[in-house]
């Protein structure tokens, strides 16, 4: 929950951010660039290192790394300095997300995986609301260092909280990474749809979190922290859907189907906000988390598709998480462009044609893993 705290509120603090440092939404899809290059490209790397010193020790290295960063941003004097520094917070949250799914789906029972991840991604999507909502009145009661300094700092408690209850894990000095193990995760054409599926959500659902408390101040007048409420709709209702996802995917087993309903949905939500307006952007905010479901229902299958060492699974979420995550990077970059060059309105209908656009790879292979059901549905989804 406090890695997601850190992960969205620079988005509700960057209205103070620009004002002080001279910036506007083009700076916004900068810092928001690099954050999501560095969790994207250091996903595979952590997935490796957890499979070398286990997902515990991962975890709370990346959170250290992650909390040290955020804290930092809090005495910088130019955007170049946020957006090097968001990076390595990027760096430091790759270390912790797949980690986090493996240990939690081990807790659970046989058949519930599923449920674990769907319960992982609802305090995920907690921890974005508080980060959106709650940072955003704490940066107009405190201004927006002291903000990231309480985030980094409560980051800092979590990595000891994680190091003191986590049990310790053997030192794996007997595992060697293998180059053809690696290949056949890397390779996986399943995995590799399943994460440009999910870079699909991820542009609908990113682009709305990291630029709509900026975007309501500025274009709807509305303000700083009902602002950053705004933003986390789509979280808020995410915390709920993600759960129940989990029950849908243990009890259907279509991963096909079910990513492919959350991204159309995904892609018309984020669309909405074309009609600029509160009522839109919040009715934009409600479907784009129902179709968040899409998340726990991409992470359940990449774990089961994995038919290698029980060591890779946790390279096997890293490297969808990878793939959507790295994918990201762009969006913000695009959206920024068009709403600086053209308006917003159609800045977020850009961002539904490219969310419905990268859908089509998962209609064109292959079902791994206990996911197996849909695969004969191929021709009749398609």
């Amino acid at each position: 929950m406090i890695y997601a705290v850190n992960w969205y509120s620079i988005a509700a603090l960057f209205s103070q951010i620009a004002v002080e440092l001279h910036q506007n939404v083009a700076g916004l899809g900068l810092i928001t660039a690099t954050f999501y290059v560095g969790v994207g490209v250091f996903q595979v790397p952590g997935g490796i290192l957890a499979a070398r010193i286990g997902p515990r020790s991962t975890a709370v290295a990346g959170t250290v790394i992650a909390s040290v960063a955020t804290l930092s941003i809090s005495f910088v004097t130019e955007l170049f300095q946020v957006a090097l520094l968001r990076l390595f917070v990027g760096l430091g949250m790759a270390f912790v997300f797949a980690p986090g799914a493996i240990l939690i789906s081990r807790t659970m029972q046989k058949g519930s995986e599923g449920f674990a991840i769907g319960l992982y991604n609802s305090a995920f999507y907690l921890g974005g609301v508080i980060g959106l909502f709650g940072w955003a009145a704490v940066g107009e009661l405190a201004g927006w260092r002291v903000s990231l300094l309480l985030g980094g700092a409560l980051g800092l408690i979590s990595a000891l909280m994680l190091a003191v209850t986590l049990p310790r894990e053997a030192r794996r000095t007997e595992f060697h990474v293998s180059l053809s193990s690696l290949k056949n995760v890397l390779l996986d054409r399943w995995l590799i749809a399943v994460g440009i599926s999910l870079l699909a959500l991820g542009v609908g659902s990113g682009l709305f979190s990291g630029f709509v408390p900026y975007y309501a101040q500025q274009q709807l007048g509305v303000p700083g922290s009902l602002a950053g409420g705004l933003g986390g709709v789509g979280l808020l209702v995410g915390l709920v859907s993600s759960s129940f996802a989990g029950r849908i995917y243990d009890t259907l087993r279509n991963a096909r189907r079910l990513l492919l309903y959350s991204g159309i949905l995904m892609a018309a939500a984020v669309s909405i906000s074309y009609f600029v307006s509160v009522f839109a952007t919040l009715v934009s905010g409600i479907l784009i988390g129902i179709a968040s479901a899409g998340f726990t229902f991409g992470f359940a299958t990449a774990r089961e598709s994995n038919r290698l060492e029980s060591e890779y699974e946790t390279l096997a979420v890293g490297w969808v998480n990878c793939l959507s995550l790295f994918g990201d990077f762009w969006p913000p970059l695009v959206f920024s462009a068009v709403a600086v060059g053209y308006g917003y309105s159609l800045a977020w209908v850009v961002a539904g044609i490219m969310t419905f656009a990268l859908l089509l790879p998962i209609l064109l292979v292959g079902v791994r893993g206990r996911g197996h059901r849909e695969s004969a549905d191929l021709t009749s989804t398609s």
